[in-house]
């Protein structure tokens, strides 16, 4: 930018520079025009000349050859005499003036027959001037027999009109060209005129532009290539508590409590994406303190395509995000505490209810299996007795599961093993499944590090996803019907490159499209039927998910089902 900018400023003397290109363009042509003129055309014009008078010399000779050779004594003489008329009035077209001015004959009376020099005839002007003389042997037509030489005093002024031809049609390509450069000078001139006025006005634009955009209460930086700070708003640098100069020449990095971002891969990344739009990004102030901004930045390419640099735009979000934090944990408690109402009274009235039958359901069976062990029996009544046991104390851990969902939050977050919140939830489904003929498989590694969580908010977290899923497979099963195997599967896995563990919950059901993806975890919005969704259950997990310190990545195709990954680190060891 400080390049064009000095460019236009010194448009004027690009303009005298311009100019003087075009005279010394001029000169060198001219010079090359007169150059070729004396060392090659005007040469070879007078080769060509004098070739053209050898040639034309030599037919012309023929004919007096042919009038000697006739042997008629005085009528020889007199057509011999006409033919020597009828080539000295011959005249060139172009300019009209005699090709030949005197023929001399020099004979052989040796071999023509006649009286010695009787033939020696020479015609035409006696002291011609400015002539080239030609001598051209003559030889008969029959015998082929010289019989003389007839010296031709041709014309130079024939040679100099077809060289000044010649040398006013250089002279006219010269002021052609000469014009073709003054008008090709004057366009140039009249295009940095222009280009002038547009570098003024561009500028003018380019203050107005900045002075708007310093007034803004947004954070302005541009970056080089490399991610350093170029160029940077008076208004960011007030927010991170520094002066422009502090700042200037140092990498984006330093401030960011992403540090890696616009670093190594991560700027390969953002290349390859040539934009990074509305992320959330964390800037450390001078004091130590974290400023929210809503993060964007776009590569700025030069003329050619190259990549010049970043320019990044960032709001300020702090209070925005402190307004919402305390929203949540208003809409966690509300939440909670209907969750809390709901699920209370539901397992308060099923352990009144419930654990008393089934209490002397166990004691009858535990007497019978008593009565088939101490009496060695073996039939199908003692694997019934077995079955109820093992139904009765599935229906136990279900009352107890439900009654520890039920209690109160305390939001601690401690080290965990993180299969056994999973399990606890999937509890609440396997049978759900089974009896709605929905597939759900389990991918589950038990040898895993601990991670630092919430156990009630992760069993949350699961619940919602296979509630979303259950929702999903049974929606296309309905639309489908036969041939379609409706499936959910549940996996949970350490990743081998980073260590993070990985939880995923992947349905084949009906998928969002684009639209459904971008704001799938925005409260209040669903894609479900009016009266099967609130649209929070996602947002809350997405809550859920950040407080926590984990990495929620939603992946969707409309027809094809859905994907819920969970990135989550390890306790460190030690």
């Amino acid at each position: 930018m400080n390049s064009l900018r000095s460019f236009f400023n010194r448009s004027d003397s690009y303009h005298g520079r311009i100019t003087l290109i075009f005279i010394l363009l001029a000169a060198i042509l001219e010079g090359a025009l007169v150059s070729y003129w004396l060392f090659a055309l005007e040469p070879r014009l007078r080769a060509e000349a004098s070739a053209y008078s050898q040639a034309l010399s030599t037919a012309q000779a023929q004919i007096l050859a042919f009038e000697i050779a006739d042997e008629h004594g005085r009528q020889r003489e007199e057509k011999l005499n006409l033919a020597m008329d009828k080539i000295l009035l011959f005249r060139v077209p172009q300019s009209d003036k005699p090709f030949t001015k005197k023929i001399r004959l020099e004979l052989d009376y040796d071999v023509v027959d006649a009286p010695d020099r009787s033939l020696d005839f020479s015609l035409g002007d006696d002291d011609p001037s400015y002539c080239i003389t030609v001598p051209i042997a003559l030889f008969s037509p029959t015998s082929r027999e010289l019989l003389g030489i007839a010296h031709f005093s041709n014309n130079l002024d024939v040679i100099e009109n077809l060289e000044s031809e010649v040398r006013t049609k250089l002279t006219l390509a010269s002021a052609l060209i000469i014009l073709l450069l003054i008008v090709v000078w004057l366009t140039i001139s009249s295009l940095n005129a222009r280009l002038s006025n547009y570098a003024s006005d561009l500028a003018r634009a380019r203050e107005i532009t900045n002075k708007t955009i310093a007034s803004l209460q947004d954070a302005r930086i541009i970056l080089t290539p490399t991610g350093n700070i170029a160029e940077i708003n008076p208004y960011s640098a007030h927010i991170l508590g520094y002066n422009e100069k502090e700042i200037l020449g140092r990498h984006l990095s330093e401030f960011l409590k992403e540090s890696k971002l616009f670093r190594g891969k991560h700027l390969e990344t953002f290349i390859a994406e040539k934009s990074l739009a509305n992320t959330e990004l964390h800037f450390v102030n001078k004091d130590g303190s974290l400023t929210d901004m809503m993060f964007s930045a776009a590569m700025v390419l030069d003329p050619e395509g190259n990549f010049n640099g970043i320019i990044c735009i960032g709001k300020d979000i702090t209070a925005l995000n402190e307004a919402k934090r305390e929203i949540e944990d208003k809409q966690t408690q509300m939440i909670h505490a209907g969750r809390l109402s709901a699920l209370g009274e539901m397992a308060t009235g099923i352990a009144h209810e419930l654990n008393q039958p089934l209490y002397i359901i166990r004691l009858a069976a535990d007497s019978l299996r008593d009565y088939f062990t101490r009496n060695a029996n073996e039939a199908i009544e003692a694997t019934d007795v077995n079955k109820i046991i093992g139904q009765v104390e599935r229906a136990t851990t279900i009352i107890t599961n439900m009654r520890s969902f039920g209690r109160a939050d305390t939001g601690k977050m401690e080290p965990l093993n993180i299969t056994n919140p999973l399990h606890l939830a999937l509890s609440f489904f396997r049978e759900q499944f089974k009896k709605s003929n929905l597939v759900l498989r389990e991918e589950i590694d038990t040898n895993l590090p601990l991670i630092k969580a919430n156990a009630q908010k992760f069993e949350q977290i699961v619940i919602n996803f296979l509630s979303n899923a259950r929702y999903a497979v049974s929606t296309r099963q309905e639309s489908e019907g036969g041939g379609y195997i409706p499936t959910v599967v549940i996996r949970l896995y350490q990743d081998e490159s980073d260590r993070r563990l990985i939880f995923e919950v992947e349905d084949n059901g009906i998928g969002m499209n684009a639209q459904e993806l971008d704001r799938c975890l925005e409260p209040f919005f669903t894609s479900k039927e009016v009266g099967r969704g609130t649209g929070l259950g996602l947002s809350i997990v997405h809550g859920l998910v950040k407080e926590m310190g984990m990495e929620l990545v939603v992946g969707s195709s409309l027809g094809k089902g859905s994907i819920f990954r969970i990135f989550m680190a390890p306790v460190a060891e030690g």
